[in-house]
């Protein structure tokens, strides 16, 4: 039955993508709310934002092969022009590399941020996380210089990670601020790429 279900899911993650490769639109709209009235072009192409997507479900397709307990159900995975990010808390050391050789394994990766640390998180932790994510991500929403559909964000532990392409030195500078001032925040891991000029 298990097997069964995590084919189900894989196929419907690789049909997204292939619909997503085959269309002719030049745009990718991906998280935030957007208005019909509202056109959000993403920094990345619409075929790197399909690949992504690919690396992203088959590295949680393994991970859910592997050990769905102590690896899939704990291990967060973004991924942004090729790049890897791996955030959260697993029991045991051997977990944690278990999921980066997964994700190098993985065709078309090209680089790995391995941010899962180990130990316990409870219900608590969880609550903390989710409302630091979801308050920043309506401070980049409601900022009108910051094109919030390039940035991924996760939460583990009060430390807030931020992934994606700046259009510039002010944009960054922005996001950076913005996670800067919400309460509660340890740390910020800066994983933001300039756009290329």
């Amino acid at each position: 039955m298990i097997n069964f279900l995590k084919n189900k899911i894989f196929k419907l993650i690789i049909i997204l993508c292939v619909l997503c490769l085959s269309s002719s639109c030049s745009q990718v709209i991906i998280g935030g709310a957007t208005s019909s009235s509202m056109i959000i072009v993403q920094e990345r192409s619409a075929k790197q934002a399909a690949i992504d997507i690919l690396i992203k479900a088959k590295i949680e397709e393994a991970m859910f092969s592997n050990n769905y307990e102590k690896l899939f159900s704990k291990v967060r995975v973004i991924v942004y022009e090729s790049k890897v990010l791996l955030v959260g808390t697993v029991d045991q050391e051997d977990m944690k590399e278990k999921a980066y050789a997964i994700s190098w394994q993985t065709k078309n990766v090209r680089e790995v941020a391995n941010y899962i640390t180990i130990g316990k998180n409870d219900l608590i932790d969880y609550v903390k996380d989710t409302r630091i994510s979801l308050e920043f991500r309506a401070k980049l929403l409601t900022d009108k210089d910051i094109s919030e559909v390039n940035f991924s964000v996760t939460t583990e532990n009060r430390i807030l990670y931020i992934v994606g392409i700046a259009q510039n030195n002010q944009e960054l500078n922005k996001v950076i601020e913005h996670a800067s001032n919400i309460a509660g925040v340890k740390k910020i891991i800066n994983l933001i790429d300039l756009k290329d000029l």
